[in-house]
C-alpha cells in the first residue's frame, strides 16, 4: 500500500495516485480523511484508508458516502460511528492498535475485544488491523522485536477466535528492508517508494531547481537583500532566482550551478535568492537545490544536514507555487 500523505510527500498527491493506479496498485494510504476525500473529487475509485480524522467533522460523514476505508484509533468513536452510518451501507474498518509508539491508537489491551465487537456489528466490516513501529531504520531493535511480538500475538489470538482481518499490516519502508515481516498481507511503503531511505539501491525520484530570471553587477560595498545582511568584498556579478521560504523550507548557504557550489549572498526572501554568479552564466541556467547526487549536485539529505533538518520536513513543505514535472524517465523506473 503506497503511502501519499503530505501531497505524497511533496512530490504530489493526486498525479502520483494516478500513475500509481495505471500500474495496478489497488490499495492507497493516506494520513487524514481530506487526502482521501480530495483524491475522491479527482476521480479515484479505487480503495484508499486514512488514519486520522476529527469525528465532530463533516468529512468523516462525507467519507461515509464515498466509500471510503476508515481506521478506528479510539474507542470512543464506534459508537458515534455506527449512528452517522448511512442506512444499508457498511462500513470498512481497519482497527489502528497502538503497539507501543503512544501515538493516536487503540491501546494494545483493549484492541481484542474491540475487534470482538466490531466483527459482531452487520453494518461494519472489520478489514485490517494496523499498527506502527517506533524506530524501524534501526536494525535490530528491541522495541521493535517487542513490538512485533505484541502484534502477533494480537493476530494469532484474533485467528483463534475465528476473527480473519484479511489486511494485516504493521511495516513502513525501512521494516521492510530491515525486519522480516513476510508474514504480514500488507505493506506499507511511504518515503522509501521516494527513496528516502537508508537503503543505497533506493533512488531519489526528486530533483528541486530553478533558473536564473536576472543577472546583474554590484559594487564593492554594495549590500544585497533585506537589512543588507551580505556586503560586497569586491566589485560581482549576481544572478536572481526565483525561489524562496515560500517554496521550499530551507535556508541553505549553498546551491548548485555548471557543477560548482554557489554562495547565497545574504537572507532567504519570500519568493526569490541572490546568488554570486560567474561570467560564463546565462539567462534561464539551471540552478539545483537539490538532485539525485550525481556530479556532485547535493542531495535533499544533504540539504537537510546542513539545515538541520530532515529530508521529510523539506519534501513536505514544498509549496503550490512549484511545477511539478513529471517526466516518463522517471516514473517508469
Amino acid at each position: 500500500m503506497p503511502v501519499l500523505k503530505a501531497n505524497a510527500y511533496g512530490h504530489g498527491l493526486v498525479p502520483i495516485a494516478q500513475f500509481l493506479r495505471k500500474k495496478g496498485v489497488r490499495y492507497l494510504g493516506v494520513a487524514t480523511l481530506g487526502e482521501a476525500i480530495l483524491l475522491r473529487h479527482r476521480g479515484d475509485k479505487g480503495r484508499i484508508l486514512s488514519w486520522l480524522y476529527d469525528i465532530h467533522g463533516k468529512e468523516v460523514h462525507d467519507a461515509l458516502a464515498m466509500d471510503l476505508d476508515m481506521t478506528l484509533f479510539y474507542e470512543t468513536h464506534l459508537p458515534m460511528l455506527t449512528r452517522m452510518i448511512p442506512k444499508g451501507r457498511t462500513v470498512r474498518i481497519t482497527v489502528f492498535v497502538d503497539t507501543g509508539i503512544h501515538r493516536a491508537g487503540i491501546p494494545y489491551e483493549h484492541a481484542e475485544q474491540l475487534c470482538h465487537t466490531i466483527a459482531a456489528d452487520p453494518r461494519f466490516e472489520l478489514v485490517g488491523l494496523m499498527s506502527h513501529l517506533v524506530c524501524s531504520e534501526k536494525k535490530n531493535n528491541r522495541v521493535v522485536h517487542q513490538q512485533l511480538r505484541r502484534f502477533r500475538a494480537l493476530r494469532d489470538q484474533l485467528a483463534h477466535d475465528g476473527i480473519h482481518p484479511p489486511l494485516i499490516h504493521i511495516a513502513n519502508s525501512e521494516a521492510c528492508l530491515h525486519y522480516d515481516v513476510s508474514d504480514f498481507t500488507l505493506s506499507r511503503v511511504g518515503s522509501g517508494l521516494y527513496g528516502f531511505c537508508t537503503s543505497p539501491h533506493l533512488r531519489l525520484a526528486m530533483s528541486l531547481t530553478a533558473p536564473i530570471i536576472q543577472l546583474t553587477s554590484i559594487e564593492k560595498g554594495d549590500g544585497v537583500g533585506y537589512n543588507w545582511n551580505f556586503i560586497a568584498p569586491r566589485a560581482m556579478r549576481i544572478a536572481i532566482v526565483p525561489i524562496g521560504y515560500a517554496d521550499v523550507l530551507t535556508r541553505s548557504h549553498h546551491v548548485f550551478l555548471h557543477g560548482t557550489k554557489r554562495k547565497v549572498l545574504g537572507k532567504w526572501n519570500m519568493d526569490q535568492i541572490v546568488i554570486e554568479a560567474r561570467p560564463t552564466d546565462r539567462l534561464g541556467d539551471t540552478v539545483f537545490l537539490f538532485g539525485n547526487g550525481q556530479r556532485g549536485v547535493p542531495t535533499i539529505m544533504d540539504l537537510a544536514k546542513e539545515g538541520k533538518t530532515t529530508p521529510l520536513e523539506i519534501a513536505s513543505h514544498l509549496g503550490y507555487r512549484i511545477y511539478r514535472n513529471y517526466s516518463t524517465y522517471s516514473l517508469s523506473r
